[in-house]
């Protein structure tokens, strides 16, 4: 009886653990290693290979990532509102190209899975180089399912979804500033 109690506990610890591990693991929006700035999740100091758990987290969202003094990783789930990204609706990103200060940056669209989201435009993400933005270097980015003209990401049709920002060889002042600095900005376009 004293066997079968003893297994019993063990294995409802392993699935308890296992359990933990899993909500630590997915739950990056409260990890204490993460700044939030509006809607983007990030850090300019990502401890990879001395920190366990920040390491396996940036692993499940990035799993090639670069160190933080070649690159930066900010991640959105959620608009300005704090609702989470759903892809049957509409969403404008607004910013300016000057706003981050670093010799290249993208954005880019991912499925709820982490994977490019299949579309028959191959659109995928838009960059410092290639964003149609006014005289002053103001841009918008229309986030749907829906084709729309000019600067648009596809987004799945009804699922979540989320946004990558990636910055490369930001300047250090740049980064210092970074959870307080102005990014661009994610808005749901309210019917």
């Amino acid at each position: 009886m004293k066997i079968k109690r003893l297994l019993l506990f063990s294995v409802m610890g392993v699935f308890l653990g296992i359990g933990i591990a899993g909500y630590r693991l997915l739950n990056i929006e409260n990890s204490p290693a993460f700044f939030h700035n509006g809607n983007w999740i990030g850090t300019t100091n990502l401890p990879l290979g001395t920190d366990a758990l920040i390491t396996a987290q940036v692993t499940l969202f990035a799993m090639y990532a670069l160190p933080s003094n070649e690159a930066v990783y900010l991640m959105s789930r959620r608009d300005s509102d704090g609702n989470r990204f759903q892809g049957s609706k509409q969403y404008t990103i607004s910013g300016n190209l000057a706003d981050i200060k670093a010799r290249y940056w993208s954005i880019t669209v991912y499925g709820k899975d982490l994977y490019l989201i299949p579309n028959r435009a191959e659109r995928y993400s838009f960059n410092n180089t290639n964003l149609v933005a006014d005289s002053a270097g103001n841009f918008s980015i229309i986030l749907s399912s829906d084709e729309q003209k000019g600067n648009w990401l596809p987004t799945p049709d009804k699922e979540e979804f989320n946004l990558l920002l990636r910055i490369y060889n930001g300047d250090s002042a740049f980064l210092k500033q970074l959870s307080v600095t102005p990014l661009p900005q994610v808005k749901w376009n309210k019917p």
